[in-house]
């Protein structure tokens, strides 16, 4: 229980009270849940940030993280638009309940698919803290049916394959001249720069052209070697020696 209690589980706990206390403010008190979502997702960068300076999260902090943000981030704004939608007549309050449901089955299929894709300096499809954030600031300033519409948009965006650039990851990286691929400003500090290329003229000698000079050709003397002479033999022929005459 003690190793639970780190710095980022706490902020992210807190994180989930913030969205308990949402849920008790919509449908009534729209502004008010805007504010303690928007103030979430900003605790949710803050245990993130905590967690990797604290040498990486666990993966109770990991599970922790997913629960905070779906309460906060998908089933507030889905609850608002469902209940929104009350007063309204059925033309509007059945396509404004079916699309609440829709939102939250896409932050949940998106928080689920976050820690099985690759997340290299952008996130893969749109995050659930700006969907919600943005979903509740449309009930707050538009009516019901453009919530309804923007809220089906944000829905396809959460589970889409678009990437979506990360503030924080390019900012924490920088691109060198050099490189084909982005790497933190600490690993690019220690490469040396490249300096500009300054053109210096030289002065070059005046071209003398060389007299033709004949190649001097040496001779060499020839050994004697004294010639081995070797006895021939001779053999026979192949048909025998002939008969002489008279025998």
């Amino acid at each position: 229980m003690r190793e639970h209690l780190r710095g980022p589980n706490l902020v992210t706990s807190a994180n989930l009270v913030l969205g308990l206390g949402a849920l008790l403010l919509v449908p009534r008190h729209l502004g008010a849940a805007l504010a303690l979502v928007v103030l979430a997702a900003v605790l949710d960068v803050v245990d993130g940030a905590l967690a990797r300076r604290a040498g990486g999260g666990t993966a109770f902090g990991a599970q922790l993280d997913s629960l905070a943000d779906l309460v906060c981030f998908c089933v507030v704004p889905a609850l608002a638009l469902a209940r929104a939608a009350d007063g309204a007549g059925a033309a509007t309050q059945v396509p404004a309940v079916a699309v609440a449901g829709a939102f939250l089955l896409g932050g949940a299929w998106r928080l689920a698919r976050f820690p099985l894709v690759q997340q290299q300096g952008a996130f893969v499809g749109l995050p659930t803290p700006a969907a919600g954030a943005l979903l509740l600031l449309l009930l707050v300033l538009a009516p019901v049916p453009v919530a309804a519409a923007g809220g089906a948009a944000l829905s396809a965006l959460m589970v889409s394959t678009v990437r979506f650039p990360s503030v924080f990851a390019a900012a924490a990286t920088v691109r060198h001249p050099g490189l084909r691929e982005r790497r933190p400003f600490r690993q690019v500090r220690r490469l040396r720069v490249p300096r500009p290329h300054v053109h210096r003229p030289q002065l070059r000698r005046p071209h003398l052209p060389r007299p033709h000079l004949p190649r001097p050709r040496l001779h060499r003397p020839r050994l004697h070697r004294p010639r081995l002479h070797r006895p021939r033999l001779r053999l026979p022929r192949r048909g025998g020696s002939r008969p002489r005459a008279g025998s």
